[in-house]
């Protein structure tokens, strides 16, 4: 598998920039297509007090209001993707869904994409219902989030790659191999592998003499948690090895969405302090 296709959730804020940037390098290093995604709210929503205006002429002044106020949030959303993407990508586009549509075009852009980048916190560049981890769940297109303010640096640089042993790990490894296979390092984090009676005799060492094989520069660090909270000690490890992405598996079992490790991914997604990966 390569990475021949992005699609980036973009708002007309300064907040979408990093995603922008983050979804642009990305593009760049692996040659390919990005397609920026806006969601175009409906100026109804901005102002309810709208809803008791009578008068012909009130209403035409309040229906082109609302149109010029969608059509400079759509520029400004268009602008800061095309200034950002065309400085290193040859190859990228805009695209442009109504809110009211979003419910199954946003799902439907994701499907034809090898990798969906979104913001944090919520909604991201999504409309609600949507979050990242159910528009996951909903298209099986990996997902990459990356915080809100993520400053210009190294991207996938140095990776920390979270092995549990399960499906969901298995399936992130097969959907971010390009990326690991391009990064500088990646480090593969076993936690409290004792309890764990999905690993073999070595934890993590069949994982990583698989990545190695296909041109993966990794390397095994065993962790222990000590009563800790897994989603900390990854944090904690991250911020020491200075990773630049974390990725990692997620399942859920409807209606609850309990994720990997027994709720590690919720909490990583409660706070986002790099950017992440999650598969499904």
């Amino acid at each position: 598998m390569s990475l021949k296709s992005l699609v980036v959730f973009v708002d007309p804020t300064s907040a979408c920039e990093a995603r922008i940037r983050y979804a642009a390098e990305l593009a760049l290093r692996h040659g390919a297509h990005l397609i920026g995604v806006y969601i175009q709210p409906n100026a109804w929503q901005n102002d309810r007090s709208d809803n008791f205006i009578q008068g012909g002429g009130a209403i035409r002044e309040m229906l082109e209001r609302h149109g010029l106020a969608e059509r400079n949030a759509r520029s400004d959303a268009s602008l800061r993707f095309e200034t950002l993407a065309e400085r290193g990508n040859s190859s990228f586009e805009f695209r442009v869904i109504r809110d009211d549509d979003a419910d199954h075009l946003a799902r439907l852009h994701c499907l034809h994409t090898d990798l969906v980048v979104v913001g944090h916190p919520a909604p991201g560049g999504l409309s609600a219902p949507w979050s990242p981890e159910r528009m996951l769940l909903s298209s099986g297109v990996p997902h990459l989030i990356v915080p809100q303010g993520w400053h210009d640096g190294p991207v996938a640089t140095k990776v920390l790659l979270a092995w549990n042993g399960s499906r969901e790990a298995r399936r992130a490894i097969t959907d971010s191999l390009p990326i690991l296979k391009a990064a500088e390092s990646v480090a593969v984090v076993v936690i409290d592998a004792g309890k764990n009676p999905l690993h073999g005799p070595e934890p993590g060492a069949d994982i990583a003499h698989l990545l190695s094989r296909h041109g993966v520069t990794a390397r095994v660090e065993q962790l222990q948690s000590k009563g800790t909270p897994v989603a900390d000690v990854i944090r904690r490890f991250a911020a020491d090895d200075r990773s630049d992405l974390i990725v990692l598996g997620a399942f859920s079992h409807s209606p609850k969405r309990e994720l990997l490790f027994g709720g590690v991914t919720r909490s990583l997604l409660g706070v986002v302090t790099i950017p992440m990966l999650i598969a499904h």
